[in-house]
């Protein structure tokens, strides 16, 4: 939803404060006057702005219950799910390997895209990292989701891109230390097609990473970054109250 009623009573509110100061500009008045002025004209404004805050999220939680199935996130198929923030961890193990995804939802939302016909929000389409992770080396992919405009079935609407793939030393402190400057990387975008299909899709594929779970991610990283934007006007309703 994200409706502009904040922006809105900002406005208009400062507009009328502008107006009242333009006014008084000409005015030579004494410091307690000026002082007290200015904390009366202020509770309007923190008024209004609490109650635009309390109205959008009412709004938004309700849009949450109606088109994003409640406050539960949805699960990523075969993944154990940590959050800090913005920031998303997804992990699994495959056989003698150690898989990480990484990725953020901080901008992750076109809202000058059309909302989502089944959802009814704008998705989220976060890039991703993915690290395979054995013995002393990880090897990475930089990913971009995309939708998959000639999709039939409801896992099959979104995909990836490959954007950029390297191998790098495995991370001695944090797993997701960054990488050395020193480590080379290439775009997916010049690669051999059959490197192209063995690596990227096939290789990929067999741990996990598929249309499926690009859905999975799409539906979880909407889900999730529509709570962080609950939080933060929370917060700043929070701040502002005080």
């Amino acid at each position: 939803m994200r409706s502009a009623v904040i922006y809105r009573v900002l406005s208009r509110t400062l507009q009328r404060h502008m107006s009242t100061a333009a006014a008084c500009s000409g005015m030579r008045m004494s410091h307690p006057v000026l002082i007290t002025r200015q904390m009366s004209s202020s509770r309007p404004l923190k008024n209004e702005l609490i109650d635009a805050l309390t109205n959008e999220i009412t709004a938004e939680k309700q849009l949450e219950k109606e088109n994003l199935r409640g406050a539960q996130a949805p699960k990523i198929s075969g993944f154990e799910i940590t959050t800090d923030g913005a920031n998303v961890k997804l992990a699994k193990l495959h056989g003698k390997e150690k898989i990480n995804v990484y990725f953020n939802v901080n901008h992750s939302v076109d809202m000058e895209s059309e909302e989502d016909e089944d959802e009814g929000v704008p998705l989220a389409l976060p890039s991703l990292t993915i690290e395979i992770i054995k013995a002393q080396q990880r090897l990475c992919f930089y990913l971009d989701l995309c939708e998959n405009e000639d999709a039939t079935e409801a896992n099959e609407r979104f995909d990836f891109r490959v954007a950029e793939f390297y191998i790098a030393p495995a991370s001695k402190g944090t797993e997701d230390e960054d990488v050395p400057e020193s480590v080379y990387s290439s775009s997916g975008k010049y690669i051999d097609p059959t490197l192209h299909d063995l690596l990227f899709n096939h290789y990929l594929a067999e741990r996990g990473f598929d249309q499926k779970f690009c859905r999975e991610v799409v539906d979880f990283a909407t889900h999730y970054e529509h709570s962080q934007y609950v939080k933060l006007l929370t917060d700043i309703q929070s701040f502002v109250s005080e």
